[in-house]
């Protein structure tokens, strides 16, 4: 039952052109470039096939799914890290390991929706011995959660276009694969509106309205002019990138806002022009994604850096001064065939409490660097 869940989820997505998607294409490169590997893929796998949607590397679009690595990675929920398959008893008599192309390194990161059906992962491939650092398996997983991001909003986009299309023909959409869109649309964790060429709101989901409820206490309707919920800091920015989006544009605006009732929230705004079988641009696509996880785990490395140039520039000049003191004052105890007066030794010990001195503010410092990057996770 659980399986044919997750088979009904992979399904929406098998059939959509995500190949030359460009968003898609380069969250694949970049997770090749960011792991150091010549092969990255998006793919789905349903309960035969792997499908290959998007490819760095590979010119193969399917596979069956019993050979398959990533069948085993879409078992947990972290990401799966194979060093050397040589070494995994799981793959070392796996024909992609045994024969061609003789994979070696495996990393792969489920793709999960909303409610936790895994559609299949973003990983990456090499075929010599390999490891990934924690920022690099870090980025991995941010990637990985873009990637189910990217694909809420392809739904949008051809919500739009239904929407639209029902507008124009009057009926109900009422077939089970419109129905199944219109599930995945209203559980989406993105703000997506839907908006007509004249700023009005056509259709909303779920996180919109209820976000709307919360911050302005009002509940958004169709016909809304959607301007009138913006920030006033974001409204100039807003229509300008509406009218792109209009025209064929599609930008992404990123930026923080401070709520009472949420704090800051990190946000990434996308504006996308929604075609109809014709071509035409019927729309615009505004969706919104919190990044706030994101940037704090970027300041959070930010501030380790420093913390760590901070030790480094310590080490370089604060113990110098010390250290040089004692190696001097040892090699004229040494002239003085370890019978030095006791001015040297009161020099020496001088010297010995501001080397302590100096340990114990770096122990202070990693410990402040510590605490502040733990807050800041929360």
């Amino acid at each position: 039952m659980i399986e044919d869940i997750r088979l009904q989820a992979v399904s929406r997505f098998v059939g959509i052109d995500l190949e030359n998607d460009p968003e898609l294409q380069e969250i694949v490169e970049l997770a090749s470039a960011v792991s150091n590997t010549p092969f990255a893929l998006i793919t789905f796998l349903d309960n035969e096939t792997q499908y290959l949607k998007v490819r760095k590397g590979v010119n193969e679009t399917t596979m069956p799914r019993d050979i398959s690595f990533c069948s085993h990675a879409i078992e947990q929920d972290d990401l799966m890290l194979v060093p050397d398959t040589l070494k995994d008893n799981r793959f070392v008599n796996n024909p992609l390991v045994s024969g061609n192309p003789g994979i070696r390194f495996y990393a792969g990161m489920p793709i999960s929706t909303y409610d936790g059906q895994k559609l299949g992962t973003l990983c990456v491939l090499d075929v010599e011995e390999h490891n990934l650092g924690p920022q690099q398996q870090m980025v991995l997983k941010i990637l990985a959660n873009q990637v189910i991001k990217v694909l809420e909003l392809r739904v949008g986009m051809e919500m739009l276009e239904k929407k639209q299309q029902e507008l124009a023909e009057q009926k109900e959409i009422n077939n089970d694969a419109n129905i199944r869109l219109r599930s995945f649309f209203e559980s989406s964790t993105n703000f997506q509106v839907l908006l007509g060429k004249n700023g009005e709101v056509i259709d909303y989901n779920k996180t919109a309205y209820n976000f709307i409820n919360m911050v302005h206490k009002a509940q958004l309707t169709r016909g809304d002019q959607l301007v009138m919920y913006i920030h006033p800091s974001f409204a100039d920015t807003f229509v300008e990138r509406y009218q792109q989006a209009l025209k064929g544009l599609k930008s992404l605006e990123e930026g923080s806002t401070d709520y009472e009732k949420l704090g800051v929230v990190w946000w990434e705004a996308t504006f996308e022009a929604a075609l109809n079988n014709d071509g035409e641009i019927i729309g615009v696509s505004y969706l919104i994604r919190n990044v706030t996880e994101r940037k704090l785990r970027e300041q959070k490395i930010i501030a380790q850096n420093q913390s760590l140039l901070k030790i480094a520039h310590i080490q370089a000049h604060e113990f110098r001064a010390p250290l040089t003191t004692i190696m001097g004052l040892m090699n004229l105890i040494k002239e003085e065939n370890y019978q030095a007066p006791a001015q040297y030794f009161e020099l020496l010990e001088q010297a010995v409490n501001n080397l302590d001195n100096t340990i114990k503010d770096i122990v202070t410092d990693i410990d402040d660097a510590v605490v502040k990057n733990e807050v800041g996770d929360y």
